[in-house]
């Protein structure tokens, strides 16, 4: 009995395991590595593209922006119209235009400060301070009219990013003069930066506080311990300073004028945060030659300057080249 019970058990399991489904492993599915080929782009259209901005720069007379006459007869330096044409290539990003703004921004508030009139009379390199470009073709960094211009070494970067080398001769031998940094906007490559190779930019010899600064209004006249708003010859307005250091002081608050007029300084405009006699009013720091004004009651100067006078208290004052 004991024997057919064992025997029964044995065959059960060995029927039991015929029973069960194999379980057959997935194929292994083959991975290839796939080479991307980036396509490139027609290495003419990029050159076309540029020299696009030295092509209009030398048909333009080498030329960027002009100075003309205003309606309040001051020179003013007419970028609109540079910038206009820019655009009109259809080869320049906003990303250069707004380099250009940066770097024509310091001449033009400088130059709003002059009569036409003075800046047509004036000797030469007498505004190169805050001018420098003025008096040489800035995009060539000469005063000479190379015999001619080239773009060399196109370079297609990746899909989005080139540079253009630009060259100009003399007579001689090709010299580089600048590369041109390309991007691809909506499909077009558009210039984003001009960089000059081997070029050194003129060095302006810094300017100190104690002297005469001035807008386009009003000349400010610092001294070691005091500053006068001259708004003319038969107006002087009187305030101390407080020294910060050798670059920076703060301008303190006063009434104290010699004057056959009022200018308008003890106006509210209905204000509660109004310039206090003894008071700070304004700090002033001179970065790279200009003066620059951080007013700590900007409600009350814009009020002013809109309802008063504009042009007194302003964010820039320049100073003019000293005699030797």
């Amino acid at each position: 009995m004991r024997i057919l019970i064992l025997l029964m058990i044995i065959l059960t399991v060995i029927f039991g395991c015929k029973d069960k489904t194999e379980t057959v492993s997935p194929a292994k599915t083959e991975i290839k590595d796939t080479v991307k080929t980036e396509v490139k782009d027609d290495p003419a259209i990029i050159q076309k593209s540029g020299i696009s901005f030295y092509d209009w720069y030398f048909s333009n007379g080498l030329t960027d922006y002009n100075i003309i006459k205003n309606k309040n007869y001051k020179a003013l330096l007419d970028t609109a119209t540079y910038f206009k044409k820019l655009r009109a290539l259809g080869t320049i990003s906003e990303k250069f235009i707004n380099k250009e703004k940066e770097r024509t921004s310091t001449c033009g508030k400088y130059l709003a400060t002059k009569y036409y009139d003075d800046y047509e009379a004036a000797d030469a390199y007498t505004f190169d301070d805050y001018c420098p470009d003025m008096y040489y073709m800035y995009w060539i960094k000469s005063q000479e009219v190379p015999d001619k211009y080239m773009a060399k070494n196109v370079k297609q970067i990746d899909g989005k990013n080139a540079t253009v080398d630009i060259y100009t001769n003399y007579g001689g031998q090709d010299e580089p003069l600048s590369k041109i940094i390309l991007e691809k906007e909506h499909n077009i490559w558009k210039i984003t930066d001009i960089q000059f190779i081997n070029r050194e930019e003129a060095k302006i010899l810094e300017k100190t506080l104690p002297g005469n600064w001035r807008n386009a209004m009003v000349t400010l006249h610092i001294g070691d311990d005091g500053l006068a708003f001259e708004y003319h010859g038969q107006c002087m307005y009187f305030y101390p300073i407080k020294k910060i250091s050798a670059t920076e002081f703060e301008m303190i608050w006063s009434r104290d004028m010699d004057c056959k007029f009022d200018n308008g300084t003890a106006k509210t405009f209905g204000l509660k945060k109004v310039p206090v006699i003894g008071k700070a009013f304004a700090k002033f720091t001179l970065t790279k030659n200009v003066l620059k004004a951080d007013y700590y009651y900007p409600e009350w100067v814009k009020r002013y300057t809109e309802k008063v006078q504009d042009n007194v208290f302003t964010e820039d004052y320049f100073k003019d080249k000293e005699a030797p």
